[in-house]
């Protein structure tokens, strides 16, 4: 986190929704009610991936970032917006990629991601002061799962509209 380098706050961004998919794929290891009805000791696994339980300086911080792209990801977000505005106004010359991104989509989707990854961060981390009863926990689960389905497919078009914008030269191809 804290690059202003454009090739590392894309790769940042590709890695995140990476991070997200994965902790979608792999969500019933997180979302566990044990058999006295209480949340599982496995949501700050998940809390990891979504960038909630990290140190906020200094060499962790950095090593924390490296092991999960949401973490500070709003700085990543931040740099691709400073550089399509400074290429919408000619400030890079005629190689000018993202100078056509669409600023007002771009902003809401990010917006709605950074709502998604702290919502779902947020809800693992009350699962475990929620009285006991699986049906509680579990529609809380269910709803950070829901918030985690939403930011996958935001990152998605996000990363789309990236690409669409002449980000390709940033971007390395999909895994």
């Amino acid at each position: 986190p804290g690059s202003t380098d454009i090739r590392e706050a894309v790769a940042q961004i590709q890695d995140a929704a990476e991070a997200l998919r994965h902790l979608r794929e792999t969500w019933d290891r997180y979302a566990v009610v044990d058999s006295e009805g209480r949340a599982g000791s496995s949501t700050d696994g998940a809390r990891r991936i979504l960038g909630g339980i990290a140190p906020q300086s200094g060499t962790a911080a950095i090593e924390a970032a490296r092991a999960t792209p949401l973490y500070r990801i709003d700085g990543a977000f931040g740099v691709v917006r400073r550089v399509a505005i400074l290429e919408g106004n000619g400030e890079f010359g005629t190689n000018r990629p993202f100078a056509d991104l669409d600023l007002l989509r771009y902003n809401e989707l990010v917006e709605d991601i950074l709502y998604e990854i702290q919502k779902a961060d947020g809800d693992c981390y009350s699962v475990l002061f929620a009285s006991k009863g699986s049906k509680q926990i579990s529609g809380i689960f269910a709803e950070a799962k829901a918030q985690i389905d939403q930011g996958v497919a935001n990152f998605d078009e996000l990363i789309d509209l990236l690409r669409q914008a002449g980000g390709d030269q940033f971007m390395r191809t999909t895994k």
